[in-house]
């Protein structure tokens, strides 16, 4: 396994739309190559497990599970933004706790 170093920040000022649709926006320094090394360096470091990678036009999406709760790790090309988005809108103090995790690598 390599020992990838990314450098990120996490959105703290993420629109109330955003909010409300549970989605956490995160700035990594990635292009279209990389995410997918980019994701699977993120759910390791937050003990996370890879479920399945979908590839569209413009989009890469990452699903994975922490800790019971379904997530999606996605990537637009075309905007170059990444976020990390519930699958289950119940979940939100899963993806607040995440986000606390990635804070230590920014």
């Amino acid at each position: 396994m390599s020992t990838n170093s990314y450098s990120f920040k996490i959105n703290s000022t993420v629109a109330k739309a955003h909010k409300q649709l549970n989605i956490e926006s995160i700035n990594p320094n990635i292009d279209w190559d990389s995410f997918l090394s980019f994701s699977q360096w993120l759910i390791n470091i937050i003990d996370g497990h890879f479920i399945s990678h979908d590839l569209g036009a413009d989009l890469h999406r990452v699903s994975f599970e922490f800790e019971g709760t379904r997530l999606v790790l996605t990537f637009e090309e075309n905007s170059d933004s990444v976020w990390i988005e519930l699958d289950n809108n119940a979940d939100i103090d899963v993806l607040t706790f995440i986000c606390q995790l990635l804070k230590s690598y920014e």
